[in-house]
């Protein structure tokens, strides 16, 4: 069916996988065929991408720029855009690989060093995988901090270096290829240590707008899940064109095991519970009590009040529209016609301070990782794309 005109809309994303599913969709003439005139920058991380909220509706990013966005009082959370639990690890090098049983056996990390980047999503994993393993630790002596992921590989690389490291994608992926999937001693999953990214909505956004961009964005989804070849292909081509190395086929074969939820799968994590909790409210508020302990939020944010239904609902409620995101037919429905929901109260959070330091440490792009800096710019390229952000 044909659009009249064109309504202009703008998702920011990052160069990772969960930014993925948008820019397919545009490639592929999803956001057009629900009659939206759709523009993507691309971010490096979560910091400046959350700063520029005015330019865009609705966003993709992980946990900690979604929170910081919470924190600022200019956000929602509308959904998951990704599962990486299983791409943020426990690593170590070959020697690290041969005294881990003894460390284990011993039940405490004694003098071992784990090199990890500071309140990141790797130190929360590596936490959770010694906790696992009932093995003692001292973070101000046990932990080595180092900003970027290059930085933890290169100590791990180093014979005067660190034994372990914590690790997210593709990092990790370049230590695999070095030590072995053995180098993973335990990651984010093994742990049960939450790791996502979130479906950011501004607070000044349409909301008929931005639930039409989030169905589009659903739709690239469902195309990953039913096209996963043609997927990885346009995964490299997304990397490339942003100025980042292919990833190698093992390392996309990783990669691909980091779910993605269609609409079904949103509406899934979103239901609560008798206790008024969501799957999604759940893993979201681990990762606040670890950014408020660590001191990176001022206080301690209840996640339920900052993740919002609304507009999975609405996509839900049309049929057709619905049947759209999760197919690959062409005909699209131009208008839903449906009323939005009323809109969920955005909590008085203040004016907290910004957490965010005026001088960030740098890390690399793409990734989803570190809670502190949020910052990702373009690093040295290591064998495989250097992968929370953000």
């Amino acid at each position: 069916m044909a659009c009249s005109s064109l309504t202009p809309f703008t998702m920011s994303i990052q160069p990772t996988y969960h930014g993925a599913p948008a820019w397919v969709a545009k490639k592929l003439g999803f956001f057009e065929e629900i009659c939206l005139d759709a523009t993507l920058p691309v971010y490096r991380s979560g910091a400046p991408q959350v700063m520029e909220i005015s330019t865009w509706s609705i966003g993709s990013a992980g946990s900690p720029p979604n929170i910081q966005g919470w924190n600022k009082g200019v956000l929602v959370t509308a959904g998951i855009n990704n599962d990486e639990s299983v791409a943020n690890a426990l690593v170590a090098n070959a020697d690290g690989i041969a005294s881990w049983d003894s460390i284990v056996a011993a039940g405490t990390l004694g003098d071992t060093k784990i090199t990890v980047p500071p309140t990141s999503t790797a130190e929360l994993v590596v936490e959770a995988c010694l906790k696992k393993y009932n093995i003692s630790f001292d973070p101000l002596n046990n932990f080595d901090y180092n900003s970027t992921n290059i930085g933890v590989l290169a100590s791990l690389s180093d014979p005067d270096g660190s034994n372990f490291g914590g690790l997210w994608a593709p990092a990790m992926y370049s230590a695999i290829e070095t030590w072995g999937e053995e180098s993973v001693i335990c990651n984010g999953a093994d742990a049960g240590a939450h790791v996502m990214g979130g479906i950011m909505v501004s607070n000044e956004a349409d909301v008929e707008t931005a639930a039409l961009g989030i169905a589009a964005y659903l739709k690239g989804i469902t195309y990953f899940k039913s096209n996963p070849e043609q997927s990885k292909a346009y995964v490299n081509e997304y990397y490339v064109e942003q100025g980042f190395p292919p990833l190698s086929p093992a390392a996309m074969e990783l990669e691909f095991t980091r779910p993605l939820y269609n609409l079904v799968e949103q509406q899934e994590m979103l239901a609560k519970n008798a206790a008024g909790v969501s799957t999604l409210g759940s893993w979201f508020q681990e990762t606040v009590d670890f950014m408020f302990g660590e001191g990176v939020i001022p206080s301690q944010l209840n996640a339920e009040d900052y993740i919002d239904d609304k507009f999975m609902k609405w996509i839900a409620a049309n049929e057709t529209l619905a049947k759209w995101t999760m197919t690959l037919e062409e005909t699209a429905p131009v208008s839903p016609g449906v009323s939005p929901p009323v809109p969920m109260p955005t909590p008085d959070v203040g004016t907290p301070e910004s957490p965010t330091p005026d001088t960030p440490p740098a890390m690399e792009a793409p990734s989803s990782g570190n809670y502190r800096s949020l910052a990702v710019p373009i690093g040295v390229a290591i064998a495989v794309i250097n992968y929370m952000f953000i």
